[in-house]
Order: C-alpha cells, then structure tokens, then sequence
C-alpha cells in the first residue's frame, strides 16, 4: 500500500467514523421530540427545553456531516459540464475547487475558533427561550466540524492532483462500498 493510499483510508475512515458518530444524533432529535410532543398533547405540560434542544442537536448534525459528505462525494454539483470534460481536465477542475475549498475553509475556521472561544469567554448563554441554556458547547461544534471538513478536503485535493499527474494509486473508495 502506497503512502498516498494509505493516508486516504485514514482520512476516509476518519470521516467515516465522524458521520456515522453524528448520525447518533438523529436519535436524540427523535427523543427530545418525541418527549415534547408527548408531554404537550398527552400530559398537557410543554417542555420549555424540547424544542431549542432539538435544534441545537440539528445544528450539530448538519454541521459535523459535512466531512462525512464530502468522503461520499454528496454534496451538491453542478456536473453537467465536468462530466463532459476528459479525465485529466475534470481533475484539474477539482485541484482548483478543492483548493479554494482548503482557502475559504481555513479563514472560516479561523473565524469560527474565535465565534467560540468568545462564547467560551463570556460564559454565553441563550436568550431564545426561558430555558437558556450554555451556547459554547454547540457553538464549539463549529470549529470541529470545519476542521474535519478541511482534513477530508486535504484528502480530496490529494486525490485531485494525483489524478492530474497521473500517478498510479488505490484509491480506497473502490475498496468500501456505501453499505459499510
């Protein structure tokens, strides 16, 4: 195994085990739910927590799902264009997008570090609801979640400029299937 490969199935087993630790949140959201409707309609006692939960356990999901997308190639793409391109011309597409991806993403990452450690600082809390719960735990999801997409990112560039130059390499994606 080449050191190429070898830093890809890392880097896409991480993803994997980012998206597939997330999906665990679904559940959450189906509980807080669930919890909510019952103590609503059934008990006739609304929760003053269920619905700011749920969203902030929403926001978590969509956010840190983000690498686990981009390992699977998931994310919305205009490819009518690229599909038509040869080989070696959608790579070079890709080395271009996923290099400013790896741009964008550090000043957001950098932005979203500071976004947290103000909440962090201040000690801030919510204003939406009487419940008010702590903001920096769900706003510190930011920067993780970046970060992870910046490292599969790395990896797509990787794979991108390989490509390009036609280096010979496995590519751990035709090793897994979508089932795993």
């Amino acid at each position: 195994m080449s050191k190429i490969t070898g830093y890809l199935r890392f880097q896409d087993g991480l993803s994997d085990w980012v998206g597939k630790a997330t999906s665990w949140l679904t559940l959450g959201i189906i509980g807080v739910l669930l919890y909510e409707v019952f103590a609503r309609y059934i008990f006739n006692a609304p929760t003053v927590w269920g619905h700011e939960l749920a969203t902030m356990f929403f926001g978590a999901l969509s956010i840190l799902a983000g690498s686990y997308t981009l390992r699977h190639q998931q994310h919305v793409r205009s490819d009518v264009i690229y599909r038509l391109l040869p080989f070696r011309a959608q790579a070079f597409c890709d080395v271009i997008v996923f290099a400013l991806g790896i741009l964008v993403l550090a000043i957001f990452f950098k932005l979203s570090v500071e976004f947290a450690y103000r909440s962090w600082l201040i000690g801030e809390y919510s204003n939406s609801s009487i419940w008010r719960p702590a903001l920096w735990p769900i706003k510190s999801t930011i920067p993780i979640a970046v970060g992870f997409l910046i490292l599969q990112c790395v990896a797509e560039f990787v794979r991108a400029v390989v490509r390009l130059f036609g280096v010979r390499y496995d590519d751990p994606r035709d090793d897994m299937s979508d089932d795993e």
